[in-house]
Parts: C-alpha cells; structure tokens; sequence
C-alpha cells in the first residue's frame, strides 16, 4: 500500500470514528412541562448589548464558558459576554474558527491556517504564525499554548509556547494521525492521541512526552479504540475519551479502569472535572414511541455516581460552574452535580452549539445563522 493511499485510509477511518461517536440526530418528544425563560438578542437592537453589529459566520463559529462569561467566536467576531448579553466584541478574520479556554486564557485558531492567538480574558496577549497548517490548538490555565500543526510529509508537529509567546518545546509525531492532545497543568507532561498503523493494522496509541527531562516516557496501545478527547490530570493520570469506552491511564501508560457504554451510542461527553466527568448515549430505552438520552455522572474511580434520562436525543452538550446543560431540538435541560432537573428553557432554533454561564441560570445558544441568550 502507497503511503498516500495509507494516509487516505487513516483519516477516512478516523474521521468516521469521530463522526459515529460525535453526531447527533435531532429527534424529541413534546413534554407537558411548563417552559420559561427570557431570550436576549446578542448584537441585535442594542439593548441589551454595549455593541449593534451585525454577526457572520454563525454556522462555522462556536462557543464556549469561560468562567462566569461564554465566549461567542464566529468568523468576523470575538465577543466575551456575561449573562445579559454584556461585552465588547471585537473584529477578526478568520476563516476556519477554533477555540479552547482554560481559567482566564483563550486560544484561538484558524483551522487548516496558520495563525492563532492568545487572549487572557477579552484582551490579545500575542498572535504568531505557525510553520505548518493548524489542526489543534489549545490552552491550559498558566497560559501555556500548545499547538499541533502537519507537516507536508505527514504526521504532526507539537510545540508549546509560554504565555509571552516563546516556544519553549517540540514534539514530532512522525508516523501516524494525530487526534488529540492536552498538557499538564504544572507545563511538564504532553499527552498526546493518535492512530496508526502496524502491519496494516490500525490502533489508538497513547503517548506521553515530560517537556522537563525531554523524552518519551510512556506509550499505551489499545487495539481497536481510538480516543478523541483526552485529559491530564493533577496527579498525572491520563482521561481518555473514546467511542467505546471512557478509561483512566496512570502515569505510565497503564490502564487503570475502563468504563463500557454497553453498547449504547455515545452522543456528547466532558471530562474536564476528573471528579464528575459527564457522558450522554442513546438510551437502552428509546423505541418507535421516541427517543431519550441517558445523561451519567463518573467519578476519578470509573463509577456512575448519578443518572438521569433527558427527553430527545443529545445535541449538544456544555459544563460549567457543576452544572450541566444538554440540548434536544431547540430545548435545553440545566441540571446540578447530582443530575437533578433544575431548569427547561425553550430556544427560538435548534441548538447547534452552546455555552452555559456558570451560574446554571442561563446559556448562549447557536443555529447556523443566529445566537441567543436564554434564561
């Protein structure tokens, strides 16, 4: 097999991985619940905003919590706004938008490009241009990016910057696809997701890099399962987030404990809080009558701690402040750390993207062609 035929097949097969694992099929069942709440027009008569302008690039754009605030960022815009739709949005240019935020910091990218930014808060600490095209691009709390770029050879390249901008590190993947990447919060360890082939054979591999003594210090294999979202923690285990399973690495590479969705399909996650990570699938229950999601609480052990199950299949799912916010069609379900219901508010559209305050008040919510606050 060429190369370029075996890079073809790589990425056909990851992102069809991803894709299963990430789509979301909007299909839910009306509830005789009472549904409150106010929407505010973000950059729409001004009322409610320091800014009236209008806003492109909705259907390409995301957005995300950011402490107390969300940050919309869209094609043209970067607008980080409190609960009443409050915040000074500023102009960009940015073909392909991507963002990740950690505490106060903000990385923001363009996809397939070659420039990103840091922001602490709504203020640009540097921009640089990177030597290769973009894939990923992160952040973690002391500010420190880190950003994947590929080669034309194949592969990736990691390197991590300081918060001044100076890059301090980096890493080349060589062989293989990368999928994702995350950095310890003390700026000594890299783990980094890929997918490779041995023998014409794909696999997910683990691979962990110490910044500080510049080396590899362990690789986990597991045949079979990729994993699209990965985490390190405090204590340097590793959370890895596949389409089958949810596991926890040590240190070394070896797996701790692995959780199973039983089959179910999983349909959104989030794994920042080690202590009460969140995932969504299909529930075993959903038949001709309609379909739920099966929203469960885990723990740093691997145990469901809590369950609930949302009317409607999961389109999108957003954590902050302990609380939990996930969408079907264009309603969306607040619950606490426990998954107890606490609100069900009504968009005007369905919900493509979404931002919850930490508050568990109120969320920012996007289609393909407009944004809301909703509370």
């Amino acid at each position: 097999m060429k190369k370029e035929t075996k890079r073809s097949v790589l990425r056909i097969v990851l992102a069809a991985a991803v894709l299963a694992a990430l789509i979301f099929v909007i299909a839910y069942q009306n509830r005789d619940r009472s549904l409150g709440g106010e929407i505010v027009d973000i950059l729409g008569s001004g009322k409610n905003a320091e800014d009236s302008r209008s806003v492109e690039g909705y259907a390409g754009g995301t957005a995300l919590p950011v402490g107390d605030k969300a940050l919309l960022l869209t094609t043209n815009t970067f607008l980080l706004m409190d609960e009443n739709g409050r915040g000074s949005a500023k102009d960009i240019s940015i073909a392909s938008p991507a963002a990740c935020a950690c505490g106060d910091y903000i990385v923001v990218c363009d996809r397939e490009g070659r420039d990103f930014a840091l922001y602490k808060g709504d203020k640009q600490v540097y921009s640089l241009r990177t030597e290769y095209p973009i894939i990923s691009a992160k952040v973690n709390k002391n500010g420190y990016a880190f950003v994947a770029g590929e080669p034309s050879g194949g592969g990736a390249e990691i390197r991590v910057y300081n918060d001044k901008g100076e890059a301090i590190y980096a890493w080349s993947m060589g062989g293989g696809e990368f999928v994702d990447m995350d950095l310890s919060a003390d700026n000594s360890r890299l783990v980094i997701s890929s997918v490779g082939d041995a023998e014409d054979e794909l696999r997910g591999e683990l691979t962990v890099v110490r910044l500080d003594k510049t080396e590899r210090q362990a690789a986990g294999v597991r045949e079979g399962e990729i994993y699209f979202n990965v985490k390190i923690n405090r204590d340097y285990t590793i959370t890895a987030l596949g389409s089958e399973q949810l596991a926890l690495y040590n240190s070394d590479g070896a797996l701790r404990w692995s959780l199973g969705y039983d089959g179910r399909t999983l349909l959104g996650a989030d794994i920042s809080n080690p202590d009460a990570m969140v995932i969504c699938c299909e529930s075993a229950s959903s038949g001709l009558v309609g379909k739920s999601t099966q929203i469960e609480l885990v723990n740093r052990l691997g145990e469901v701690t809590a369950s609930t199950e949302m009317n409607g299949l999961c389109e999108t799912l957003s954590v902050s402040g302990g609380h939990i916010a996930a969408s079907a069609g264009n309603r969306v379900f607040i619950y606490d750390e426990k998954c107890r219901l606490k609100k069900e508010l009504l968009s005007d559209f369905t919900v493509k993207h979404m931002a919850l305050f930490d508050s568990g008040k109120a969320a920012f919510v996007m289609s393909g062609s407009a944004g809301n606050i909703i509370k």
